[in-house]
C-alpha cells in the first residue's frame, strides 16, 4: 500500500502515487445525509420498535406509556430513571459507534484519531494522513451497523423492559448515526478495485483511482 510523505507543512491535498489519476474529493452533501437519516429513522423505529414490542409486549409500560389526546399522542416515561437511562444510552451507543470504527482501523494497522468537531455536530473517527485501501475502509463503514446491531438485538428479548427499551434506543441511534458511513461507502463501492482514499482532516478526503 503506498504510504504518505506527509508533514505538517504540506498541503492538504498529498502527492498522487504513481499509478494512480488525479483525486476527486470526498465529500458529505449535508442534504443527502440528512435525507439518509429522514429514511433511517423511521424504518429502524418500526423494525426494531415491532420487535421490542413482540419480546416485551405489555411488560414495557413499566417503561413508558403512549396515550391519544385529542390535539395528538404523547409519550411519556414512566419516571427519572427511565429518561437518564434514556440519555446515558444515547451517548453510550455514539461512544460505541466510533470506538468499533478505530478498533476496525485499528485491526488494519492505521494509526487512529479520535476527536469532536463542534463545527459538524459529530464525534469522528479518523486515520489521518495515511492512505487507506478501499476494501479497509468500506469494513471500516460498516463495521459499528453490523457489529453493534447483531449485538443490540438479542437484548430486545431481555426479560428486562427497562434494558430492553435501552437496546432499542441504541439501535435507533446507531444505525442513524450510519447514514454518513454508508454513504461513503456506497460512493466507493461505485469505484474501482484498488482505488485509495486519503483523511487530511475532518473536512478534506480523497479518493485516489488507478489509472486505467
Amino acid at each position: 500500500m503506498p504510504t504518505s510523505d506527509y508533514t505538517p507543512a504540506d498541503t492538504l491535498r498529498p502527492a498522487t502515487p504513481a499509478g494512480y489519476q488525479s483525486p476527486r474529493p470526498l465529500r458529505y452533501p449535508p442534504l443527502v445525509i440528512l435525507g439518509l437519516v429522514s429514511v433511517l429513522v423511521p424504518v429502524a423505529a418500526v423494525v426494531f420498535g415491532g420487535i421490542l414490542w413482540y419480546a416485551q409486549g405489555t411488560a414495557l409500560d413499566a417503561v413508558f406509556s403512549v396515550d391519544e389526546t385529542a390535539t395528538g399522542i404523547t409519550f411519556t416515561l414512566a419516571s427519572g430513571l427511565v429518561a437518564v437511562t434514556c440519555i446515558g444510552t444515547i451517548v453510550a451507543a455514539t461512544v460505541l459507534h466510533e470506538l468499533v470504527h478505530g478498533l476496525a482501523y485499528r485491526w488494519f494497522d492505521y494509526d487512529v484519531s479520535y476527536g469532536v468537531a463542534p463545527q459538524l455536530g459529530a464525534f469522528y473517527v479518523a486515520a489521518f494522513h495515511q492512505f487507506q485501501e478501499r476494501t479497509h475502509n468500506i469494513i471500516v463503514g460498516i463495521a459499528p451497523l453490523v457489529v453493534l446491531d447483531a449485538l443490540l438485538l438479542p437484548v430486545l428479548f431481555v426479560p428486562l423492559p427497562l434494558l430492553a427499551f435501552a437496546a432499542f434506543l441504541a439501535l435507533l441511534f446507531n444505525t442513524a448515526g450510519a447514514a454518513g458511513d454508508l454513504y461513503s461507502v456506497a460512493t466507493l463501492l461505485r469505484t474501482p478495485a484498488g482505488s485509495l482514499t486519503y483523511d487530511s482532516d475532518i473536512r478534506h478526503s480523497y479518493i485516489f483511482c488507478p489509472e486505467a
